[in-house]
């Protein structure tokens, strides 16, 4: 059976704020969520906000730092079906007070992109190809 990603974790400083933008600007529903964590179930891929304290513990376990809020490891995406969806998820996020970088075309490659909360990068692309 070829491995495959189930669950992305993301730490975060306030979970009820987090909560709120994923839900707001992504439109996400949790499938769970208790004081130290909620848990989204994106097309069978589970996105789980994480109290950035326990998430030190796992990645502590392994003999690793967390990065530290506004450093960025990864980049999460969303592919988009249309510019105009690209537009309007980048403006409901900036409207939501995220940092955003307007979207634009780089050969036929339409995406811009915006911080959550806690500083974790999304990119929004439409391939046009």
């Amino acid at each position: 059976m070829p491995v495959a990603i189930s669950c992305v974790t993301l730490p975060v400083d306030d979970l009820q704020k987090s909560l709120s933008f994923y839900q707001n600007v992504m439109g996400f529903s949790p499938d769970e969520q208790d004081e130290d964590h909620a848990a989204f179930d994106v097309d069978g891929v589970y996105l789980v906000l994480l109290n950035r304290g326990d998430f030190s513990v796992y990645v502590e376990g392994v003999g690793h730092r967390p990065a530290a809020r506004g450093q960025s490891e990864s980049i999460l995406s969303h592919f988009a079906e249309t510019t105009g969806e690209v537009d309007a998820l980048i403006a409901k996020a900036k409207g939501a007070g995220a940092a955003v970088s307007e979207a634009e075309d780089d050969d036929g490659v339409y995406s811009g992109s915006f911080t959550d909360p806690d500083g974790h990068v999304w990119e929004v692309l439409y391939d046009a190809a």
